[in-house]
């Protein structure tokens, strides 16, 4: 099976991306919807994603792709929101295939992390940094993932 990275962000509502990441004017209940169209996934925190409603999650799930994934932290299989269980992956913050990044990770590290990591690997920005994002999208694309 070929080795694949997906590339995302914790949490896709970040205040610094209201002009610098989504088209000025935007609409607040349209980000999930444009952010799926740049990445392959998200990282929700426990108090995230288990404190909302269910209609909230049932909009996440049409606002998505069908290839999409939500990254649920704490999340058992069993527990899983039926209106995402199929595109949703119960995930700790210390899972070895979750490698974290943020503006002051070096590339280099990463890609030896990439190298050697399991089949699927998720890349999760905790800043949002887009400068950082960019460069760990190219490097992605460059390995071949």
């Amino acid at each position: 099976m070929k080795r694949q990275a997906l590339l995302g962000v914790a949490g896709w509502d970040r205040p610094a991306w209201s002009e610098a990441f989504y088209p000025s004017g935007m609409p607040q209940e349209w980000r999930l919807a444009y952010y799926n169209t740049q990445f392959a996934c998200v990282f929700l925190t426990a108090t995230d994603w288990k404190s909302a409603h269910a209609a909230t999650l049932a909009a996440w799930a049409e606002d998505t792709h069908e290839r999409f994934l939500f990254l649920l932290e704490q999340a058992v299989p069993e527990a899983l929101p039926a209106c995402l269980a199929q595109r949703a992956l119960g995930i700790g913050r210390e899972d070895p295939s979750l490698l974290w990044f943020d503006r002051q990770t070096s590339l280099k590290t990463l890609a030896g992390q990439l190298a050697v990591g399991d089949t699927r690997l998720f890349l999760v920005s905790r800043d949002g940094d887009l400068g950082q994002i960019e460069r760990v999208r190219t490097l992605i694309e460059l390995m071949g993932l």
